[in-house]
């Protein structure tokens, strides 16, 4: 259990953006649910354009994510946070502007997909940036286990909620419940009372090209960083490969019912949420590599359990367990990750690494779920998700023991 000294219990500022950060983030998986809806049933989108709009965000933080983490590293975090999250709120609030005029187009649609992401790539850097200047370095570790924590409760309860809400305001009316959730996250920002420190200053001397790859040389010639970003995107690289096909694997192989199949995406992620609460005991009894190490050794083999499910309820258990047991080492393993990654960053590279992330992993994901598909093709749906599983257990043995 976390002693005093590490908690961030009873830090107001941190309470603020803790609770902005959970309505922000039920309110993304509430949109997650009623953008495509809105696409389909009110522009007609066909199921290209619909994919269309997923692959926009993939290409906007592929090319934007390094040249807005070196954007936001030398200012100040809260204005760019409060920025972002306003400029969010106001593109999806233009949405049922729209559709209430008649005027919504799917260009439009895609203008939003575009300005989103670039937001969510700013916001991340700020938000990891600003953390770290926000409680102590003792205190992180506590802190992101708290926000992991709540981002995988917003992941189990968001669908079923936007589900909901489609159904009584409409996917237009759902998005407006989103953008509003923007503003509270901004507000929360807002009221933070604690002075920010002032940004880092820029290297007069360096290069356009050592600003802009200065976190990715950091990570690269950080002997335990490279390692636990190459374990990262490699596991969750695994992970999309595996979601990819599980959907044609449970309802045509297992032929689990509609209700069934939104169990296993939903119930399992209260995992996540006890394992990010997990992590804090975990690094103050074993330290934060070897926590890591134990917690990404400990998530890989219950996918397992997955591919090797029989239709019928028995079936059902394995996979709902499984995919439980998985979530709940993965949470432990982030919170702690990010904690460690940010206390070994140098202030004045805390931006730019976090952009890092960002696009180390939305560029290797893409082909994953390539190669999940074309495995599954080739060999059928079983063996490609047994092929996950063995890449996200395999993950883990890049890491740092010590």
């Amino acid at each position: 259990m976390s002693t005093p000294h590490t908690s961030v219990r009873g830090h107001q500022d941190f309470r603020r953006l803790w609770t902005g950060s959970a309505i922000s983030q039920l309110g993304s998986a509430v949109g997650m649910v009623a953008l495509p809806v809105v696409a389909v049933t009110v522009v007609n989108a066909s199921a290209f354009q619909v994919a269309l709009l997923t692959a926009l965000t993939a290409a906007t933080t592929a090319l934007l994510a390094f040249p807005l983490g070196g954007h936001v590293e030398y200012r100040r975090k809260r204005p760019t946070m409060i920025a972002t999250d306003v400029t969010r709120f106001a593109c999806l609030a233009s949405v049922p502007v729209a559709a209430f005029a008649g005027v919504l187009t799917f260009a439009q649609l895609c203008v939003i997909a575009v300005v989103n992401a670039a937001c969510q790539i700013a916001f991340t850097a700020a938000s990891q940036a600003h953390l770290k200047a926000l409680v102590s370095a003792d205190r992180l570790v506590d802190a992101n286990s708290r926000l992991e924590s709540t981002r995988w409760l917003s992941v189990s309860v968001g669908p079923s909620v936007g589900g909901a809400l489609v159904g009584v305001l409409t996917a237009v009316g759902s998005l407006a419940v989103d953008a509003v959730s923007f503003l509270f996250g901004a507000l929360a920002v807002r009221t933070l009372r604690g002075p920010e420190p002032a940004p880092p200053v820029r290297d007069r001397r360096a290069s356009w090209r050592e600003e802009l790859f200065a976190g990715w040389r950091f990570a690269r010639e950080h002997p335990a960083i490279r390692l636990i970003l190459i374990s990262w995107v490699t596991f969750a690289g695994a992970s999309s490969m595996g979601a990819a096909v599980s959907a044609v694997f449970y309802l045509r192989e297992l032929r689990f019912e509609a209700w069934q199949y939104g169990l296993l995406m939903g119930v399992p992620s209260l995992g996540g949420f006890a394992g990010a609460r997990l992590a804090p005991r975990l690094v103050a009894r074993l330290g934060a590599v070897r926590a890591l190490w134990w917690a990404s050794m400990l998530r890989g083999p219950w996918y397992f359990l997955i591919p090797a499910a029989v239709p019928g309820p028995v079936g059902l258990l394995m996979c709902g367990f499984g995919f439980g047991m998985v979530l709940l080492f993965a949470g432990a393993a982030n919170s702690t990750m990010t904690s460690y990654r940010q206390a070994q960053t140098p202030d004045h590279l805390m931006a730019r690494v976090a952009a890092l992330w960002s696009f180390a992993t939305t560029v290797t994901q893409p082909l994953f779920i390539l190669l999940g598909g074309l495995v599954a093709t080739w060999a059928g749906a079983r063996a490609s998700l047994f092929a996950a599983a063995g890449v996200m257990a395999a993950a883990a043995l890049v890491l740092p023991r010590e």
